[in-house]
């Protein structure tokens, strides 16, 4: 499922429901439950009742990633900021792959254009796996742009010759 297929799956899931009606589906691990509060196709998304936040991604990417590994962790942030749960990626487990798409299917859903969507937290996800190889970046100032809820976009970091992917422009 792309990222489109998923909107329109959760938008369909929601408009199915009557009043005050509420229901939930598992994914692996997750469970997604609807509707969520902000709009519709909202949900919230739970690993054994805990919601999984942005920055338990970036710490995942971050506790990951080595100077050896860092493309193959960029190259698979791209894979599934294009593809959704269809990126052929080996090197995130299935697991990994289905938060990272189910949290930020709902930063698309919420935020939908001309608002940033899922880029914003796949910056931070990639900013994440910098911070690990990279001096001009600390895991710190990371998490606190990962937390700035309604403070602005954050300025992007400078790359260098690192590799950079389309969603961090």
């Amino acid at each position: 499922m792309n990222y489109q297929e998923g909107i329109e799956f959760m938008k369909g899931k929601a408009s199915k429901l009557e009043p005050n009606e509420s229901d939930s589906f598992n994914v692996g691990n997750l469970t997604i439950n609807y509707p969520g509060k902000k709009s519709i196709g909202d949900y919230r998304l739970t690993i054994n009742g805990k919601a999984p936040t942005h920055t338990d991604v970036v710490y995942k990417i971050y506790n990951g990633t080595t100077t050896k590994n860092f493309n193959k962790v960029v190259h698979s942030l791209e894979d599934v900021y294009k593809n959704g749960l269809n990126a052929t990626t080996k090197f995130f487990s299935k697991s990994f792959i289905e938060l990272i798409y189910w949290i930020t299917l709902q930063e698309e859903i919420n935020y939908p254009p001309p608002k940033l969507g899922r880029k914003l937290p796949f910056q931070r996800f990639y900013e994440g796996a910098l911070a690990k190889v990279s001096s001009k970046c600390e895991l710190n100032d990371v998490l606190a742009k990962t937390n700035n809820h309604g403070l602005g976009v954050p300025t992007l970091y400078s790359t260098d010759s690192f590799s950079r992917p389309s969603f961090y422009a």
